[in-house]
This record gives structure tokens, C-alpha cells and sequence, in this order.
């Protein structure tokens, strides 16, 4: 069913991308409830006077959400496909001036790379350092895309920054330092240690120092990642035989809150001993 459904994504990407654009709508409204919880967080976390950054929009679900509370949102999807829907998707906003897309990928450094397309998963799309240990990545199409770094980003500031980059979140925080110095935005990062082992550790070690705490959502709470069990709340049994989907009934959490504003901190009520209902 869901290799069924996966398909037909593909089909109305490539084929009816105007009727894709209404149908991901709808979907991206329901999202909260049956994809990303994090979503519903996102009026929370995001800063409506200032600009957010969607790292690895694909099709645009966290910018759909993003354009309601943000100032002006660049989605980065350096899948050349995917970059062009977002365009089709989002072309009033664009034309209004509330969203940019750039169709790039984002890193340590500017230059050129490789992105590893699989068909018919393209949400998995891979830079080459990533796909080099992925078999079903190195079968899929190869194409050059530019490479991007967020300090780049001068032009506004920044409050908010979603990061979803199938294992290269680390090195695309790396590429943003300055920029995460500067405006300490409020970062959603997406960390699998079966894409990049020690990534969220390595996280912690580039935004602690910055003033950062980390959470994670749990059982409708917000947890400091200090606590969290990598072994029970990322078991691969977890997920689907394609990794793309999480079983039912099953727990397996991949999305980092980290949080350095104290006025944010404040109005959410952390503390490090009590999670946030």
C-alpha cells in the first residue's frame, strides 16, 4: 500500500504537478496529525517578523507551514525536480515575495556536488558522501547540483531553520555557524544515526557552546535531549523495509528541537527537568 501510494506521489510530481500542488495542500494541513508532530510547533518556534530557512524542502510540507509564520521563507531542495514543483507550488507566494526557492544543497562549504536520486524515492535524495554506503542511492540517477552554504544568508535575519538532509545535517550546520552565532534562530534538525552515526552528539558539540539546549518530542512532550536513548527511540525495526515510513504503533523520533533564545525557552516553559505538554 505504501509503495502503492509512493508511486502515485511520483506520478502527480512529474506528470500533473498543478494537481499535485492542491492535493499536497490538504495534505500538508493534516500533516500534524499523521506525519510530523513536530509541525504543530512550528507557530511556536518560528518568529513571524523574521525569516526561516526550510534546508531540504522537498515538496514543501515544512514551508507550507513556515509561509503562516514567517516573515519570508527560502526553501533549499537541490533535487532539480523537486526545486522545479516547489516553484510550481508556490508560485502566487513567489510571486508576492514570500518565498524563495533555491535549488541547491546546502553545506560546509560552496562549490559542486553529486546528488544520488533514487526513483520513485526521491525524499531520499543523497549527497555523494551519504550515498557512498547506500547501495539503493548508488543505483538510482547522479546529477550535478550547486552547493550552497548558510552563511550565505545576509539578507534578513533569521529565527527559525528546519534541517532534513538524509545524513548531512552536520555538515550543513557547519557551513551555518556564523549565521547560527549571529541570530541564534531556533533550529529543527532531522538526525538518524543509521544515516550518520554520532550526528546528533555532533550537534550538540557545534550548539551547546552557542547557548543552545536541545529537546526532542515525546509522547506529547518536549524532552532535553540529555535523556534521550538512541538504541530504543531509533530502532530500525521501527520502520518500514524501505526506512521511509514508521509502522504503526511504533516509536522512532528523528527530529531535534535546539533552542538558544531565553525568551522562547521562557514561553515554553522549559526547564531541564520538566518536559513541555
Amino acid at each position: 500500500m505504501i509503495m502503492a501510494l509512493s508511486a502515485l506521489k511520483t506520478f502527480l510530481q512529474n506528470k500533473c504537478p498543478g494537481l499535485f500542488a492542491l492535493l499536497a495542500d490538504y495534505r500538508d494541513q493534516m500533516a500534524p496529525r499523521y506525519a510530523e508532530p513536530e509541525l504543530a510547533l512550528v507557530p511556536q518556534l518560528a518568529e513571524p517578523g523574521e525569516a526561516s530557512l526550510d534546508v531540504g524542502a522537498n515538496t514543501g510540507m515544512y514551508s507550507y507551514w513556515l509561509l503562516r509564520s514567517s516573515a519570508h521563507v527560502t526553501a533549499f531542495e537541490p533535487n532539480p525536480k523537486l526545486a522545479d514543483l516547489l516553484r510550481r507550488r508556490f508560485r502566487r507566494r513567489i510571486g508576492k515575495g514570500h518565498i524563495t526557492v533555491q535549488a541547491a544543497a546546502v553545506s560546509r562549504q560552496a562549490g559542486e556536488t553529486e546528488l544520488h536520486i533514487q526513483e520513485g524515492f526521491e525524499a531520499l535524495a543523497a549527497v555523494s558522501a551519504e550515498a557512498q554506503g547506500n547501495a539503493a542511492a548508488r543505483t538510482g540517477t547522479i546529477v550535478k547540483v550547486p552547493m550552497v552554504t548558510l552563511d550565505s544568508f545576509q539578507d534578513r535575519t533569521v529565527g527559525f531553520i528546519k534541517i532534513d538532509v538524509e545524513g548531512h545535517e552536520v555538515a550543513a550546520v557547519e557551513g551555518g555557524l556564523a549565521l547560527i552565532a549571529r541570530d541564534h534562530p531556533t533550529l529543527l534538525i532531522e538526525a538518524e544515526e543509521r544515516h550518520h552515526a554520532g550526528s546528533l552528539e555532533a550537534l550538540r558539540g557545534h550548539l551547546e557552546p552557542l547557548g543552545y539546549r536541545g529537546f526532542y518530542l515525546h509522547d506529547g512532550g518536549l524532552r532535553p535531549v540529555e535523556g534521550f536513548d538512541t538504541a530504543r527511540l531509533q530502532n530500525r525495526s521501527a520502520l518500514n523495509e524501505a526506512g521511509t515510513h514508521r509502522l504503526p504503533g511504533q516509536v522512532y523520533i528523528n527530529n531535534f528541537i535546539f533552542i538558544a533564545r531565553p525568551a522562547l525557552i521562557q514561553r515554553l516553559g522549559l526547564t531541564a527537568q520538566a518536559p513541555v505538554t
